[in-house]
């Protein structure tokens, strides 16, 4: 019986032996595949940091480039060099298909150089890129303008002040063509939503005095072609056309005044002289007005007409004496 239980009892003691290091193997072995897992986890969060540096620097590199590319292209431009920057812009889009004002500046250069068809193109996919683009919708208007299609031009330049109302310059071209279909009335409103925005715009001015003019509405033309000088006093073609509105409304004092002052800026200028010629004679100074219409007489296109109020003149001035 006691050797039984001897027995029993190394039996006991030889498998707490053999099972304590059993166990504690099993825990270092869970802390290692637990180690394991956060060191590979580690590492696999680096590898995606370093391969989101890696992008991002890739990204940024081509970025810049793009940017140099379409940099290039806008002095190209400026300078005048249009095939140079057409390449440069070319380049940008490489880089980046969704660059839409590359295709603009490219549509640009590709006016300057008389290719409509390629210009076109260009100025479609700014379009189609960012349909908001005002500018290029407008673009777009003046290829059409030059080919003679005002109606469809009309089209694009609307769009374009409809995406922004602030849009001045399409404004102007949208009374250019209504003027150019004598529709006088819709150009006249048009040239005046290019001078509310842009209060200095004294070619929209000019413009706006000669579609009033064609309305009969010579006291707001004058003041169309004043405020025409007051922004440009170089623009002597406006110093006549205010000349001759005057001269029509009998305000041959004021019309001799804008008549000096065109003849100021262009002395050659055969239409200011024949205005002071009117204004003279309106004036009652008819030897004066002889001597206006005498110079405008060495234009050529402006001879046989001056000649004959030189005739008329010199007749009057012999009845009188």
């Amino acid at each position: 019986m006691k050797t039984r239980l001897i027995y029993f009892l190394m039996f006991v003691f030889s498998l707490t032996l053999f099972t304590v290091p059993q166990v504690s193997n099993a825990q270092e072995n869970i802390e290692y595949e637990k180690k394991k897992k956060e060191y590979e986890k580690k590492l696999k969060e680096y590898e995606r940091k370093k391969r989101e540096a890696s992008l991002k620097g890739e990204a940024l590199k081509k970025e810049n480039e793009k940017k140099s590319y379409f940099n290039s292209g806008n002095q190209a431009y400026k300078e005048q060099n249009y095939k140079a920057a057409v390449e440069f812009y070319r380049k940008a889009i490489k880089l980046d298909p969704s660059f839409s004002r590359a295709y603009y500046g490219m549509g640009l250069a590709f006016k300057k150089l008389n290719g409509f068809k390629d210009a076109m193109a260009a100025f479609d996919n700014a379009m189609r890129i960012d349909t908001s683009f005002a500018d290029a919708y407008a673009a777009r208007g003046s290829i059409l303008m030059k080919m003679g299609q005002r109606k469809k031009a009309l089209t694009f330049y609307q769009k374009a002040v409809q995406i922004d109302p602030t849009n001045y310059r399409s404004f102007y071209q949208i009374g250019i063509i209504y003027r150019d279909l004598k529709n006088h009335k819709k150009a006249v409103e048009a040239f005046r939503k290019a001078t509310i925005i842009k209060n200095d715009y004294y070619i929209a001015y000019n413009a706006l005095g000669v579609a009033l003019l064609e309305l009969g509405k010579t006291n707001e033309a004058i003041q169309a072609f004043q405020s025409t000088v007051a922004f440009n006093p170089r623009y002597y073609r406006a110093y006549f056309r205010l000349s001759k509105a005057l001269n029509d409304m009998g305000r041959y004092q004021e019309g001799l005044d804008a008549a000096k002052s065109c003849l100021k800026v262009n002395k050659r200028y055969a239409p200011a002289y024949i205005e002071e010629g009117r204004a003279y004679t309106g004036l009652n100074q008819l030897s004066k007005a002889i001597k206006a219409y005498q110079a405008a007489s060495r234009d050529v296109k402006w001879r046989q007409f001056a000649q004959y109020h030189i005739d008329e003149l010199k007749r009057k001035l012999k009845k009188m004496n």
